[in-house]
C-alpha cells in the first residue's frame, strides 16, 4: 500500500461503534462562537493558521462528542476543544522549560489565578472555561478536571518531548503507556458527567475496574485518533508517536500490516471495555453513575470517529489541512 492509497475510513468507518451516532443541536452557533474566539482573541496564530483552524471545524467535534449539552453548558467545552487543540499544535517546537511555565501557569489560573493583560488566549480563555464551568458544575468534578488536565501534559507532552526532539521512538511497550497521557483525552472524558447530570465520586472513581475502564476508553480514543490522523503524519515524515509507525518500527511491517494491527489493538482494547462493563454489575448505589459514564463516553467514541471521517479538514493527505507551527506565532504563544 503506497500513502496515498491510505484510507481511515477503511478501518473505522462511520457507525463503528456500538453508540448512538448523534449531534448537538447548537452546531451552527458552536461554529460562529469558535471563528470568533480565533478571530479576535487568537491573535498569536498567524492568517494562515486561523484559515486552517476554521476549516479543521473543530467545533463539529464538540457537537458530535456531546450532543445532549445544552448551550450554557457547550460553551465551555468548546472553548477547552479550541484551547487545547491549539496548545498541543504550536508547542510542537517549545522548550521543555516552555512547555512547563504553560502547564504551570494554565494550571493556576484554572485554580483561581487571574490572567495577566500581556497573556494571550491560551490563558485568559482558561480564566473564561474555568468561571464557567464553576456556574454548574461542583467543586469535585472541577477538581478532577483540572488534574487530568495537569497530568496529560505533565506526563503525556513533556515526557514525549526527548523522544520527538530525538526523531526516535519509543518501544511499543512504552509506546502503549505514554499514549494514554499525550493523547490529552482524559479532561475531555468528564464532559459525560455534564450531559448525565451524575457525578463519579472519588472512591468510584479510584475503583480498579472504573480505572481500568477509563484507560481503556482513553486508549481506544488514541488508536482511533491514530489510524485517522496517519495521512497528516505520513506527510511530516518526523512524526513517531502514532501507534502505525510505531508498530512498522518495532516489527519491521509494512504500512498495509502496521495499519491491520493497529486496528486489531484497538478491537482488543474496546472488547475488553464492554466485557468489563457487562460482568462487573458491583457499584451498588452508584451503579447507574458508572453504566451513565460508559455510555456517554461511548457516544463521544462514536462522535469523534464522525468528526475525522465527515467533519474536518484536520488529517487531509499531505498534511494540507493542518496548522503547522510557525517560528513568528512562536514567539508571542508563551
Amino acid at each position: 500500500m503506497k500513502p496515498e492509497e491510505y484510507n481511515s475510513g477503511d478501518y473505522l468507518p462511520l457507525n463503528y461503534y456500538p453508540w448512538p451516532n448523534l449531534v448537538n443541536p447548537h452546531i451552527e452557533q458552536m461554529g460562529k462562537d469558535m471563528d470568533t474566539w480565533i478571530d479576535n482573541d487568537y491573535t498569536f496564530l498567524t492568517e494562515i493558521q486561523k484559515i486552517r483552524y476554521k476549516k479543521m471545524r473543530l467545533h463539529a467535534c464538540t457537537a458530535c462528542m456531546w450532543p445532549h449539552l445544552t448551550y450554557d453548558q457547550v460553551i465551555p467545552c468548546n472553548r477547552f476543544m479550541l484551547q487545547y487543540v491549539v496548545l498541543d499544535d504550536q508547542i510542537e517546537h517549545s522548550s521543555p522549560q516552555e512547555i512547563e511555565h504553560l502547564r504551570m501557569r494554565c494550571t493556576a489560573i484554572l485554580r483561581g489565578e487571574q490572567p495577566t493583560p500581556q497573556e494571550n488566549a491560551l490563558y485568559r480563555h482558561m480564566a473564561l472555561l474555568r468561571d464557567e464551568f464553576k456556574a454548574f458544575m461542583p467543586g469535585i468534578w472541577m477538581e478532577r478536571f483540572i488534574d487530568y488536565f495537569y497530568i496529560t501534559i505533565r506526563y503525556g507532552i513533556e515526557l514525549e518531548h526527548p523522544y520527538k526532539v530525538a526523531n526516535r521512538p519509543p518501544s511499543l511497550a512504552l509506546f502503549k503507556v505514554l499514549r494514554e497521557y499525550n493523547v490529552l483525552m482524559l479532561p475531555y472524558l468528564t464532559f459525560g458527567e455534564i450531559e448525565s447530570g451524575l457525578i463519579l465520586p472519588e472512591h468510584i472513581i479510584e475503583h480498579p475496574v472504573v480505572k481500568r475502564m477509563i484507560t481503556l476508553l482513553v486508549r481506544i480514543i488514541a488508536w482511533q485518533n491514530d489510524i485517522h490522523s496517519l495521512p497528516k503524519e505520513l506527510a511530516k515524515g518526523t512524526e513517531i508517536f502514532n501507534l502505525v509507525l510505531v508498530l512498522q518500527q518495532e516489527y519491521q511491517l509494512s504500512l498495509e500490516d502496521a495499519s491491520a494491527e493497529a486496528l486489531r489493538i484497538h478491537n482488543e482494547d474496546l472488547a475488553e471495555l464492554l466485557a468489563l462493563h457487562k460482568e462487573y454489575r458491583e457499584f451498588g448505589e452508584y451503579q447507574a453513575h458508572v453504566d451513565q459514564f460508559l455510555y456517554y463516553s461511548g457516544i463521544g467514541i462514536q462522535g469523534v470517529n464522525t468528526f475525522y471521517l465527515q467533519e474536518t479538514e484536520r488529517y487531509k493527505h499531505g498534511g494540507t489541512g493542518f496548522a503547522w507551527p510557525d517560528a513568528a506565532s512562536k514567539n508571542s504563544l508563551i
